[in-house]
């Protein structure tokens, strides 16, 4: 993992001493949101639109932070889903040497461990079943294929889909969606001094229209009724009532 710049990485300490003050909570079916994601490698903070000119000496477009990310700045959010996508890539056509290296490193890795500490019964199958693969290609390797993926390993990509007005009269929506950054883990030889870096997510709110669904079809309403000062409900209507003096 290449090492980020310290001008690629915003001051996290401070920005939550920020979002301490100013973030709040959402919650499902009050809120027009989904199922909030819970994931220990997942940090994100809700901020009403009306703090978000604090936010902007990290605003950074073009080139943003490798750890902290302003998901939808200047785009508040009326409504909200979370969602996540199995991210994997595969290798195909990988040659023996490079999985004669693989398997050699990953040999050599149980092998030192051993002298160190007694490999488990899973680890000691495992140095077993190596050394026979790396005797079988070694000897035959036109008889066998080869390819790379991390598709076991489930890894899970956070996206965030958001509505939000697109002008100043707030009558048009636009909908927009944004991956959202975790933490990751250090390289081996970094985990011990540094378990995991860190990766933080600020996504804004409209407090307002959050809290109701706005519609698609009839985006006037909404303006139209806020100007009755008045509303008395009966049955499945409701009477709105305004003085015009």
């Amino acid at each position: 993992m290449a090492k980020a710049k310290q001008s690629d990485l915003a001051p996290l300490p401070a920005i939550r001493l920020l979002l301490k003050h100013y973030q709040t909570d959402l919650q499902p079916i009050i809120h027009q949101i989904s199922a909030l994601p819970v994931e220990s490698d997942l940090e994100y903070y809700f901020v009403p639109a009306e703090h978000m000119k604090l936010f902007r000496p990290y605003y950074r477009p073009g080139k943003p932070y490798k750890n902290f990310k302003l998901v939808n700045f200047e785009r508040p959010a009326i409504s909200l889903t979370f969602y996540n996508k199995h991210k994997y890539q595969i290798g195909r056509g990988v040659k023996a040497a490079s999985a004669l290296t693989i398997l050699k490193e990953q040999r050599d890795t149980l092998f030192n461990k051993s002298y160190l500490d007694q490999l488990t019964p899973g680890q000691q199958q495992k140095l077993q079943e190596i050394d026979t693969l790396l005797r079988a290609i070694r000897h035959t390797p036109e008889k066998f294929e080869f390819c790379t993926s991390n598709y076991e390993h489930y890894y899970r990509y956070w996206y965030c889909s958001f509505r939000y007005f697109e002008d100043q009269e707030q009558i048009k929506t636009g909908t927009a969606n944004e991956h959202l950054l975790k933490h990751v883990q250090a390289s081996d030889e970094k985990r011990s001094e540094q378990p995991s870096i860190e990766r933080l997510n600020v996504i804004f709110i409209d407090s307002k229209f959050i809290t109701r669904p706005v519609s698609y079809d009839n985006k006037l309403i909404d303006r139209e009724l806020e100007n009755y000062t008045e509303k008395v409900s009966y049955g499945k209507s409701s009477l709105y009532i305004r003085s015009i003096e």
